[in-house]
């Protein structure tokens, strides 16, 4: 099963990544430079890459919120699909950086 989700999130990592770079939205450079970090070191599918998943949507989801930014409904839907990926880190995935932090990638 961990093969086929960290299959899925990288797929998901690159159709997120795709749609907020076609569109014209302003102030998502920092976002889109996560995704692209990310997108990378899901190049191994290991169980290790759920915290990566978990740390990128709360990343992701603390940016949105602090800098007011909003996303169509399909990014939406792809956010939710990496969240229920990422809920498998449990605690420590949680707890261990600065949500806000783009360094942590």
């Amino acid at each position: 099963m961990e093969n086929k989700s960290m299959n899925r999130s990288k797929d998901l990592v690159h159709a997120l990544y795709n749609s907020i770079s076609q569109s014209e939205k302003a102030n998502f450079d920092d976002i889109k430079e996560v995704l692209l970090k990310v997108y990378v070191k899901l190049d191994v599918s290991d169980e290790k890459n759920i915290p990566l998943v978990n740390k990128l949507v709360n990343y992701i989801n603390f940016t949105a919120f602090t800098e007011k930014l909003h996303f169509s409904s399909d990014e939406e839907n792809i956010m939710k699909e990496l969240s229920e990926i990422g809920k498998y880190a449990g605690l420590n995935g949680a707890y261990r950086s600065d949500y806000g932090d783009k360094s942590q990638f």
